[in-house]
């Protein structure tokens, strides 16, 4: 069967939900499926709950024969910037630099992440998560005859979502969880810096204090500005008068996104 004639499934991956959705294709289409499924409380990994509610969810709903593309968390994903990734020669090169920004920022608990790098001439985003994660989604996708196409985290997804509109003035981009915020900075197009953080009260209070902390925090010049939010839910978020700050709400679209993590 040819790709661009098979059903399409898309599935969010957090620790507590797990969102999945089939969008058939072809020139009679049916109408799309979607559900969330509660995850329950983890027992062993941070991500083995939601792992087994997808692969459950998955027997019972018996998708075949259909492409699989998995947004996970930034709950189970961990952040690095690269500078200069266009002078990498080649991926051997850039699994190293990717590496090395990483243990940086997180010591050795780095070594046996699953590793990848974006692409761009300047700075790059590096990305580490759990290789038993990987394989078990993997593996939980074939095991339901689904064929995997991508698994990229969230602030991947939310990037290329935003891409377009971050533009080459200085503009934030925001990605929100219901247990994390992920804020980057940008500007002239290129990452100038990343920082993720566990969300403890409603995204209205959070977000604001958050932005203030890293653009004080982390040195070099960072103003008030454009936030880009991207969000599973729609949150309100309001500035206060006069704080420089202005939001722009984008719509969360699975499938506008280019892979960042193919397997």
């Amino acid at each position: 069967m040819s790709p661009s004639w098979r059903d399409r499934v898309t599935i969010f991956f957090e620790p507590a939900r797990i969102y999945l959705a089939r969008r058939p294709r072809g020139l009679r289409a049916r109408p799309g499926i979607a559900l969330a499924v509660d995850c329950g409380t983890a027992t062993g990994a941070p991500w083995q709950a939601a792992l087994e509610a997808l692969g459950r969810s998955l027997g019972t709903l018996a998708w075949q024969s259909a492409d699989a593309r998995v947004t996970v968390s930034n709950d189970f994903v961990r952040f690095a910037l690269v500078p200069d990734a266009g002078r990498l020669r080649d991926d051997e090169e850039r699994l190293a630099a990717a590496r090395h920004h990483l243990r940086a920022v997180y010591g050795e608990r780095a070594e046996p992440w699953r590793i990848v790098l974006g692409s761009g001439d300047e700075t790059a985003l590096a990305a580490g998560i759990d290789p038993e994660l990987i394989d078990g989604l993997v593996a939980t996708l074939t095991a339901a005859n689904l064929r995997p196409l991508a698994i990229e985290p969230f602030l991947a997804t939310a990037f290329n979502l935003c891409r377009r509109s971050i533009g080459s003035g200085p503009a934030w981009l925001a990605v929100a969880e219901p247990r994390r915020l992920c804020l980057a900075y940008f500007d002239r197009g290129a990452w100038q810096r990343v920082r993720s953080e566990r969300v403890r009260a409603p995204l209205q209070d959070e977000l604001p204090a958050a932005l203030e902390r890293s653009r004080l925090a982390d040195g070099g010049p960072a103003g008030a500005g454009r936030v880009l939010l991207v969000s599973r839910e729609e949150n309100r978020v309001e500035f206060p008068d006069g704080s420089g700050w202005s939001l722009e709400p984008m719509r969360l679209d699975a499938e506008s996104s280019p892979p960042a993590m193919r397997h």
